[in-house]
Parts: C-alpha cells; sequence; structure tokens
C-alpha cells in the first residue's frame, strides 16, 4: 500500500479568487474544505492535504499541469515530495493523505506550482 493515497476534488460549489492549500484531519464531503484547518498537525494521526485552485474562467490560458512539493523548511532544495496534477478540464482541486509517521516532528512547506511558477506556499509543523 502506498503511503500517499489521492483522489482528484470534483467542481466546487464556490469560485476560488486565488490558489489554496489545507491540511487537518477530516474533510467536508459536500464542500471538499478540510474541516477545522491546522498549521500545526500531529504527525502520529493521518494527515489529509487538500488544495484548491482559483478559478481561471478564461481570464489566462488553461495551466497544464500543477506541481505540490513538500520540503523541510530548513532544507527548502530537498524536496521529500512531489505531486504532479493533470489540470483536466473542471479540475478545481486536490487532495491526498499522508499515512502516520512518515516525517520527522519539524516545520515544513508545501509550495504549490502552475506550470512551474509558484503559486502559493504553505508552512506547517509535525508535532
Amino acid at each position: 500500500m502506498s503511503d500517499y493515497k489521492q483522489n482528484k476534488v470534483g467542481n466546487l460549489y464556490d469560485k476560488k479568487e486565488k490558489d489554496n492549500i489545507e491540511i487537518g484531519y477530516k474533510i467536508n464531503d459536500e464542500s471538499q474544505q478540510i474541516i477545522d484547518p491546522q498549521n500545526k498537525v500531529d504527525r502520529n494521526k493521518e494527515i489529509i492535504v487538500s488544495t484548491h485552485f482559483k478559478d481561471n474562467s478564461g481570464k489566462e490560458k488553461q495551466n497544464k499541469k500543477f506541481v505540490l512539493k513538500l520540503a523541510n523548511i530548513k532544507d527548502k532544495s530537498n524536496v521529500l515530495m512531489e505531486e504532479t496534477i493533470p489540470n483536466d478540464e473542471g479540475t478545481s482541486g486536490y487532495e491526498f493523505k499522508i499515512s502516520p509517521r512518515k516525517f520527522s516532528a519539524g516545520k515544513y512547506q508545501f509550495s504549490l506550482y502552475r506550470d512551474n511558477n509558484l503559486s502559493v506556499e504553505k508552512v506547517f509543523t509535525f508535532k
């Protein structure tokens, strides 16, 4: 079994103004939002990472792919995890799970890229 469980998030009910990354333990099935997002998570529990992509609606060219990277804040060049997310029509987000005890305690950063351009960063702590 893989350390990462993933699935594509369907269309959300509200339009997003900017890309967003949320981390927590439970997701609302209807809204596809993390319930009570956290900046500090227990590394001994399974966590959910959820990304929500801003609504482009013809304002800019369609991005071909999104890349989500995870690195320890002390050494951002050492990418610990990388997920490539194809941007199919109607893709409004992406979520996956990180298994308990996969990473050691410390500060980490998720970085979301749109066609190799940094879109958003999220710093969090595994305690």
